[in-house]
This record gives structure tokens, sequence and C-alpha cells, in this order.
């Protein structure tokens, strides 16, 4: 998905070819995740749950819905930052996009 310049260095990922090709790739990867994360939850619940005690089974299943809205903060301010910096390095500023992903 990167192709060498002329100087011998690659150049940017997904800067190029089809975008839907581009946003299937990305959100295959990201479900991927997404879905064996839960699927471990779900395992953990289970077999917690065949103990008997039902305050930690309640325990985990609030566990898992603390995780799950920490995963969905955490998906959209990535959205908000690949966005941000996608626009600054479009816009053939990647001083200003470099500088963006640094937090000082």
């Amino acid at each position: 998905m990167s192709r060498p310049t002329r100087s011998g260095a690659r150049d940017a990922k997904f800067t190029y070819g089809s975008t839907m090709r581009h946003v299937l790739v990305m959100t295959s990867t990201g479900s991927v995740g997404l879905i064996a994360i839960f699927l471990v939850d779900f395992a953990n619940l289970f077999y917690i749950a065949q103990l008997g005690i039902e305050e930690l089974a309640a325990a985990i299943g609030y566990a898992g819905t603390v995780m799950f809205f920490n995963s969905a903060i955490g998906i959209g301010l990535s959205i908000a930052a690949s966005a941000s910096v996608a626009r600054r390095i479009g816009q053939g500023d990647a001083r200003s996009a470099n500088r963006s992903l640094v937090c000082r």
C-alpha cells in the first residue's frame, strides 16, 4: 500500500488507490480486534458465572460495560485525531500535522 519515491523512501500509506478498499481494510482490521476483545470478555463472564458467585459475575459484567465505553471513547478520539492530521497532510502542511500529534 505504500510505494517507493524517487529518493528511495516510502510514500505515505493510504494516499493513493481505491478509497473503498482503504476503508474496508481499516474497518475490517478494527472490527476483528474489537470482536476478539469482546469474545474474551464473554468467555471470562461465562466461566466466572460457572463458579456460582453472582456478585463476581455481576462485577465482571459491569467491568465489561466500562471497558466497552472506554473503547468507544478511544475509538472516537482516534478517528478525530486521524481526520485532523489527514486534513493537514492533505493541505500540504506536514509541519502542522506533525505538531498536532505531539502533546505539549
